[in-house]
């Protein structure tokens, strides 16, 4: 019901960025809650330029740090490599020093978005095994979404507040 992904999908590969786009759009139409890891380009605005995570379908997820700021890798928005100045990312969750799986049996602390998306995949399959109503209800899913995560209210970093840029981020902790 809820799928996560960190993809890229760079030129240099022969990557088209519009590919992906109607695979996200039929996952959503199939009632597929869509989550993309907004991407470790920043902390410049217009910095969110990879597939899933620039897609209007797809719900794509900043990285905060502990304390509540912006991470200074994490991708922020306008969407600017489409021309549609769309809002990005959807959301803010924890993504710097999160505890992770890595090979070889270990654990350590990684950085990055594709460390937030997680919180955000978790909290839509709690909520959507609370109320079996919601599976498949995106648009109410992502309303519900936004309307508790608290509004980002931390002072602009040394770039300054993006323009159409994200204002959310999920209270969750680490």
């Amino acid at each position: 019901h809820v799928i996560n992904n960190s993809w890229g999908c760079p030129a240099l590969e022969g990557c088209d960025a519009e590919v992906l786009a109607p695979a996200v759009t039929a996952l959503r139409d199939a009632g597929i809650f869509v989550v993309a890891s907004a991407g470790n380009e920043g902390p410049f605005c217009g910095s969110i330029r990879e597939p899933l995570a620039l897609y209007p379908d797809a719900f794509s997820v900043g990285a905060v740090a502990e304390g509540g700021g912006l991470a200074y890798f994490s991708s922020r928005g306008p969407v600017t490599v489409d021309g549609s100045n769309r809002v990005k990312p959807d959301i803010s969750a924890p993504g710097v020093q999160v505890l992770s799986s890595l090979p070889h049996n270990a654990y350590g602390y990684e950085d990055g978005t594709s460390m937030a998306g997680p919180h955000v995949v978790g909290a839509v399959a709690l909520m959507w095994s609370a109320n079996p109503k919601l599976i498949g209800n995106i648009g109410q899913t992502v309303k519900i979404l936004e309307d508790t995560a608290r509004p980002y209210t931390n002072p602009p970093d040394s770039q300054g507040t993006c323009p159409g840029g994200q204002d959310l981020a999920m209270e969750v902790g680490h």
